[in-house]
C-alpha cells in the first residue's frame, strides 16, 4: 500500500465497556435548541441556527457556532444535525451512567440511525481516559461501534487506559 495515497483505518470494536449503551430514552426524547439568532426555510425543511448554539435530547448535549439541522422530506426523528464549530462538541451518557465525549470542527449527528459522524480534528473520549483521534471518525452510538480514520499527513492516535485508571475516574 501507498502510505501516502491511502488513509490509515483504525477500526475500534468495543472501546467502550460491553455493556455500555447509550441513554436508552435519548432518542425518545425532544430537542431543544438555544441559539442567538435562527432562520427557517419551509421548503427544503431546514433551520440554520448560528451564534453560540446549545442543543440538548435527553442526555445529548451539543455546543457549536452554527448549527443545520435538517429533516429529510419532513419526516419527523430522521433529522440530521451538522454542526460547526472550533470546535464543535457532543456529550452523551450512556445507561451505565458514564459519558462520552467528542470534539471536531465538523459534527453530524443522524437521529434515526444515532449515527455521530466527526470530521477535521476529531477527538472521541470516554470517561476513565480512553481516547480515538483522527481526522474523521465514526460512531454508531447503538451498536458501539468506531472507525477512526487519518488522512495522509497524520496517523490514529488510540490512548487505552488501565482498568485500574478507569475505576478511579
Amino acid at each position: 500500500m501507498n502510505q501516502k495515497r491511502n488513509k490509515f483505518f483504525a477500526v475500534i470494536v468495543m472501546l467502550l465497556s460491553s455493556n455500555a449503551m447509550a441513554l436508552s430514552t435519548d432518542a425518545e426524547q425532544p430537542i431543544y435548541i438555544d441559539s442567538d439568532s435562527q432562520n427557517l426555510d419551509m421548503t427544503s425543511n431546514t433551520v440554520i441556527f448560528t451564534g453560540n448554539v446549545y442543543l440538548r435530547q435527553g442526555s445529548i448535549r451539543l455546543n457549536a457556532d452554527k448549527v443545520v439541522v435538517t429533516r429529510p422530506s419532513g419526516q419527523e426523528g430522521a433529522e440530521i444535525i451538522d454542526a460547526y464549530g472550533k470546535p464543535a462538541t457532543f456529550e452523551q451518557t450512556l445507561d451505565d451512567g458514564k459519558k462520552i465525549n467528542g470534539e471536531a470542527l465538523d459534527l453530524s449527528y443522524e437521529t434515526a440511525k444515532s449515527f455521530l459522524t466527526m470530521t477535521k480534528n476529531a477527538v472521541l473520549t470516554q470517561e476513565g481516559g480512553n481516547q480515538v483521534e483522527g481526522q474523521k471518525i465514526t460512531y454508531d452510538i447503538d451498536k458501539q461501534l468506531l472507525v477512526a480514520e487519518s488522512d495522509s499527513s497524520s496517523r490514529v492516535t488510540t490512548v487505552l487506559q488501565p482498568q485500574s485508571k478507569q475505576d478511579k475516574k
